[in-house]
This record gives structure tokens, C-alpha cells and sequence, in this order.
């Protein structure tokens, strides 16, 4: 039971409903690496993301090793230094630099 003694407050204009323009982009994305791309295309639809996923994770350990670079161990160290090694491996397989 609601007991106030304010009246409620009055009803607000509808919100707006959300655009396409954040699913579009993705799957244009992935519409044009499948027909241009052959069975390349289908590949780079699948590893993108991971290779987008791996570039973010680097790029917040980079700002975290800012941080805390003198305090960190050598566990820390070797998994920053294999990290980066991993991430400029799998770009260069993934542009066509290196042969795997």
C-alpha cells in the first residue's frame, strides 16, 4: 500500500527504441569477408574477433604494466612478453607476412 502523500510523478515521453547501426556493422562485416573473401573470407569471419579480443587484452595490459611495473614478477613478466611474441605471430600468419 502506498501511504505518500506526493502524487506520482507524471508519465514521460516513450523512449526512444534502439537504431540497427550496432548490428549493421558487424554483419556487414561478416557478409563482406564471406562473398568477397571465398574460403579466405570464411576464415577471417571466424578469427577476427579473437584477433579484435587478443589487441584489447594487450592493450589493457599495457595500461595495468603501467601501473604496477616495478612490482611486477617474473610470472607477470614472461606471460606480458609471450603475450605480445603470440599477438605479433598470429598478425603476421594473418596478413600474409609469415609462412606458418
Amino acid at each position: 500500500m502506498d501511504t505518500t502523500a506526493e502524487a506520482p510523478p507524471p508519465p514521460t515521453a516513450p523512449k526512444e527504441k534502439p537504431g540497427w547501426g550496432l548490428a549493421v556493422l558487424p554483419s556487414a562485416g561478416l557478409l563482406a569477408c564471406v562473398r568477397h573473401g571465398g574460403t579466405s573470407g570464411w576464415w577471417i569471419a571466424l578469427w577476427a574477433p579473437l584477433l579484435i579480443l587478443a589487441v584489447l587484452v594487450t592493450a589493457f595490459e599495457w595500461a595495468v604494466t603501467a601501473r604496477v611495473r616495478f612490482r611486477m614478477g617474473p610470472w607477470g613478466w614472461f606471460t606480458l612478453l609471450s603475450t605480445h611474441a603470440g599477438l605479433l605471430l598470429g598478425g603476421g600468419i594473418a596478413v600474409g607476412l609469415l609462412d606458418p
